[in-house]
């Protein structure tokens, strides 16, 4: 602990003397000595070989002042823009809307321009917080799930408020259902991508709902009958199967060569 300190002060003796680059080498120092942790458990007691190993990892400390200091000026500008900003939007679309109203007289359809504003508005914030649950613990990761799929489902009930101003309701209304399978898919994706628990048995539950939904749309549509179509529905539970077989082909060489190493 000692010999790491000795390093950050002498690494950063031409940075001034203040909160900031207090707070700096604070924050440096409880890297270090994590990382030193680290290399300590792996078996590695040397103090002399793990200081000059660690000093090669965190070098350039001032430089390294520097860009934390950018990124805590962005943070601020960031904390007052974006609140700024929102509220910016939303009067900009405020003055669209009455705007196209007043020019238009189509009142009965021009509120769709709030709506849409506020939509987007909602699912910028929600991509917001999903970039930063992802850089969080996984335990954080469940509520990204939830903003994935909410983003996705907000974005389908747009466009089917948008196009029923132009479409028959019948036309219209399967819209509501390709919604649930992006968002749907969107959470596998996710889930498999970050390595979620139970992601396995998501997709075993939500492929026979993508299937059911799939059915539905394309009956809507008079793409297949609703009689005939029915087999669509068992796509899922295929998709369902392949998989488990999937999963077991790739496992038989584990418990192969777990065979070999026991005889």
């Amino acid at each position: 602990m000692n010999k790491l300190l000795e390093y950050i002060e002498n690494s950063c003796k031409n940075l001034a003397d203040n909160q900031s680059s207090y707070r700096y080498k604070k924050m440096i120092l409880d890297k270090m000595t994590e990382r030193a942790d680290e290399i300590s458990r792996a078996g590695l007691r040397d103090e002399k070989v793990l200081t000059e190993l660690i000093a090669d990892e965190f070098c350039d400390l001032e430089a390294g002042y520097a860009e934390h200091e950018k990124k805590k000026r962005r943070k601020k500008l960031l904390k007052i823009g974006l609140p700024v900003g929102s509220l910016v939007f939303l009067t900009l679309i405020l003055i669209s809307f009455f705007v196209v109203s007043s020019t238009t007289g189509a009142w009965n359809k021009t509120w769709l321009v709030i709506v849409g504003g506020v939509f987007a508005l909602v699912i910028f914030w929600f991509s917001l917080a999903i970039a930063k649950l992802c850089t969080m613990r996984r335990v954080f990761h469940p509520i990204a799930r939830v903003l994935i799929a909410g983003c996705a489902l907000l974005f389908a009930v747009f466009m089917f408020l948008f196009f029923l101003m132009m479409m028959p309701e019948l036309l219209v209304w399967p819209i509501l259902p390709a919604g649930v399978i992006i968002a749907l898919l969107a959470d596998l994706i996710f889930a498999f991508a970050t390595k979620q628990k139970l992601r396995t048995i998501s997709l075993f539950v939500y492929m026979p709902t993508i299937s059911t939904m799939l059915y539905i749309i394309l009956s809507a549509y008079k793409i297949v009958t609703w009689t005939a179509g029915w087999p669509i529905i068992l796509l899922g539970l295929v998709a369902d199967v392949a998989y488990i077989i999937y999963i077991i082909i790739s496992n038989m060489k584990y418990f192969t060569y777990k065979q070999e190493v026991e005889e």
